[in-house]
Order: C-alpha cells, then sequence, then structure tokens
C-alpha cells in the first residue's frame, strides 16, 4: 500500500501575496489553481492520499478547512483529511471541534514558522491536549521555509521531544525530514515512539537528500519515515523517482549506498495503521 502523507488542497488566493513571490525567489513556478479532478490524477500512483492546506494568519496564509472536508466527501475511498489549525486564532479548539463534527477530518496540520508560534511553548500546548484525546495525528511543516517573515527558531525539529514527553501518546509526523535539520529529526525520532517524519520535498536538492536519507539509515529510524509529495509543488510519481535516483550520485565511488528495500520500504509503509487512521 503506498500513502501519501503530504499533499495540499492549496489555491493561489489561500496564499498571501509575499509568501508566494519568496516561493517563486528561490525558484518555485507560480502556483496555479487546480481541481479536484487535476489532483486525484496526479494522485493515481498512491492508495491513499493525506489532504490538507495551511494556515497561518500572521502570513496571510488562510486555507479553508471547508474546502478539504468537501474533496474528501467527493472521494472518501482514497483521501483522508487533516484541519488546517493555527492556535494563535482565539477560537482555534472550537475550529478542531467543527473539523471533527462536522467536517470529518482526522488530523491536524500546523506551521509554526508561518503562525509564529514556538510549538514547544506550553501556551500552545491545548492544541496537543485536543489532539491527543481525540486521537487526532498532528503534521507540522519543519525545517527550511523562504518567506522573509517566516520564523525559523520555531521550526526545529528538536522542539517536538519537549511536545512528545508531554503528550507521549499523540502521533506527530516532522514533515520534509526538518531539512536542513535532519540529524536532530533523527534523534528526535529514535528517541519518541509516537514521532515519525516524512520525506515529502527531500528529492529537490539531491545531494543534500541523499544525505538525510542516509542519515536515517545510519540512525536507524527508517522505519518510522512516510513517503509524502508536498503536492502540488511535485506528484507523487515525481517524489518517488526522485528518491530512486538518488544512488546515481554515488555511483563509482566509496559512499554508502541507501539500500533500495529501505526506499521501497518507505513507499510501500502503511502510515493510515501506523498513526491509528486505518
Amino acid at each position: 500500500m503506498i500513502v501519501d502523507v503530504h499533499s495540499h488542497c492549496l489555491q493561489p488566493d489561500h496564499i498571501s501575496a509575499p509568501g508566494q513571490r519568496a516561493l517563486e525567489a528561490v525558484g518555485y513556478a507560480p502556483m496555479q489553481p487546480y481541481s479536484l479532478d487535476d489532483y486525484l490524477e496526479a494522485m493515481e500512483p498512491v492508495d491513499h492520499a493525506i489532504l490538507f492546506g495551511v494556515r497561518a494568519v500572521a502570513n496571510g496564509h488562510i486555507s479553508p478547512n471547508k474546502m478539504i472536508a468537501d474533496w474528501v466527501r467527493r472521494a472518501p475511498e482514497k483521501l483522508i483529511g487533516f484541519m488546517a489549525i493555527d492556535p494563535m486564532e482565539g477560537d482555534y479548539l472550537d475550529q478542531i471541534d467543527r473539523g471533527v463534527g462536522e467536517q470529518g477530518l482526522r488530523g491536524i496540520k500546523i506551521y509554526p514558522t508561518l503562525a509564529h508560534f514556538d510549538p514547544a511553548d506550553p501556551n500552545v500546548f491545548a492544541l496537543y491536549e485536543k489532539a491527543q484525546r481525540l486521537g487526532l495525528p498532528i503534521l507540522s511543516h519543519v525545517g527550511a521555509q523562504p518567506n522573509p517573515r517566516a520564523i525559523l527558531a520555531y521550526s526545529q525539529p528538536i522542539s517536538f521531544d519537549t511536545v512528545a514527553m508531554a503528550f507521549p501518546e499523540l502521533k506527530i509526523i516532522i514533515a520534509h525530514l526538518a531539512h536542513p535539520w535532519q540529524r536532530d529529526c533523527a534523534v528526535v525520532v529514535r528517541k519518541n515512539p509516537n514521532v515519525f517524519a516524512d520525506i515529502s520535498g527531500v528529492w529537490h536538492r539531491p545531494w543534500h537528500g541523499w544525505e538525510a536519507m542516509m542519515t536515517m539509515v545510519e540512525w536507524g529510524v527508517t522505519d518510522k519515515l512516510f513517503f509524502g509529495s508536498d503536492y502540488p509543488l511535485w506528484t507523487p510519481q515525481e517524489g518517488m523517482d526522485g528518491i530512486r535516483r538518488f544512488n546515481e550520485q554515488v555511483e563509482g565511488t566509496s559512499l554508502p549506498r541507501i539500500p533500495e528495500e529501505v526506499i521501497e520500504g518507505i513507499f510501500q509503509r502503511n502510515a493510515l495503521e501506523l498513526l491509528g487512521l486505518d
């Protein structure tokens, strides 16, 4: 079973103009609108996909959770919806209740670096307490962000060690292997039984992606890695093809190869079962 744990229902009007310019300035194509049919066509190589938006009011990123719920209702055999939550909004706990009760959403996506909150701040622990109590996994963007208003100090994987210790039953996914802080990601994932990481986007920088994957191999945490595409930036097929090409860079050298069984094991991992969503 192939599960894409990191895909977006993200339209141009969900992202602030400065945020879009920041992405374009570092080489990403201008964001274009896409339909559910476009999305499902891109998702054909995977069996299931977790779908969410982005909510970071401080930077003008506001995805409507209702749209996520609508798409999931139209393709329930394929999609699992996560709500985008910004704990800097006064009604965010009510938003979680609506997401579960009215919209049928089954997890939470957060974006600390753009929403301007420290994920280890006790002032946002009510978010984790509710998620743990309701059995809602949390996926967080962790790592680099080109937006000049992003706070990179709030995008460090080590913060989630504090969260995991306070909420040991909460399922947490650290996105993007926390690039470029993949070693910190590895030690947090290794230490905490319910902390996982996804590999979305790591193929975008092939050398650093190979290094990140070898780091996970050497720390022995590849069994806790999930596949994610980061659609619409990349399709699942582009992501899998990119990961499978990593070892081409070290052909003819004494550098180690990422074992093929590790790569294919990540693609075939049943993330839904491990997250309690099956």
